[in-house]
């Protein structure tokens, strides 16, 4: 995977050779992953092949070398692990959600607002219920006063609006059929030939952008259109 400007010190300076080593002559061009990145792969290991198709993505394999400790600085043999794209993605997806969340912490603290909980603090609340409203009983013979709300009170209805990862097949519509963790069909007859691309639909705004290739990917446009449509709804603070 493409290494970050800012993180690019915490490589020791011979990482192109380290890593063509664990790649090439540890691992023979073939990735390394026997579930780490919590799939099962056939036969126990990843079958795919440096700059062959992907047997489930179908796109082109470039093989790297991930660290399953995330931390750069530490190269040790048993530290390292040559992986197609699709398994480093997934063996460093829970990484990059809390390097993610910690990072918009420290901006939200640099602009002045309150911190934000890192991901691995955070816990799951449901919102609070809105009140009912009370039904007014009708006098015989007379007609309910209904209760307007004040002019300053009043307050609009806020449409939902959905930002989902919808699955694609290859020639672009919409797969809905079971699958495999492959991403290949469960049912061989249903016609489908299986999951390409990865759009990010929003109810309100159709499609947003252009497809991934993977659904891990689509995961942080997904969240950054819906954190964009809460900054439009969110009310000003004097």
């Amino acid at each position: 995977m493409p290494i970050r400007p800012e993180n690019l010190h915490r490589y020791p300076r011979d990482w192109p050779q380290i890593s063509a080593r664990i790649r090439f002559e540890r691992a023979g061009g073939r990735c390394e992953c026997t579930g780490h990145c919590g799939l099962v792969h056939p036969g126990g290991r990843c079958p795919a092949l440096h700059e062959q198709t992907h047997p489930d993505t179908g796109s082109m394999v470039a093989l790297t070398t991930a660290h399953l400790n995330h931390t750069p600085e530490d190269v040790r043999e048993e530290n390292l692990l040559a992986a197609c794209q699709l398994c480093h993605l997934r063996i460093d997806h829970g990484h990059h959600r809390v390097t993610r969340s910690r990072t918009l912490a420290a901006r939200a603290a640099a602009a002045g607002q309150l911190g934000l909980l890192p991901e691995t603090a955070l816990i799951h609340t449901e919102p609070p219920t809105p009140p009912r409203l009370h039904q007014t009983r009708v006098p015989a013979g007379g007609c309910a006063q209904l209760p307007f709300p004040e002019p300053d009170q009043e307050r609009r209805p806020m449409a939902r609006i959905a930002v989902k990862i919808t699955p694609l097949h290859p020639d672009g519509t919409e797969c809905t059929h079971a699958i495999r963790p492959s991403g290949k069909p469960r049912d061989a007859h249903s016609g489908c030939t299986g999951r390409r691309n990865y759009a990010v639909v929003c109810s309100a705004c159709g499609t947003v952008g252009e497809p991934y290739g993977l659904r891990v990917l689509a995961e942080p446009a997904q969240t950054a259109h819906r954190d964009s449509h809460k900054a439009i709804t969110a009310p000003a603070t004097s």
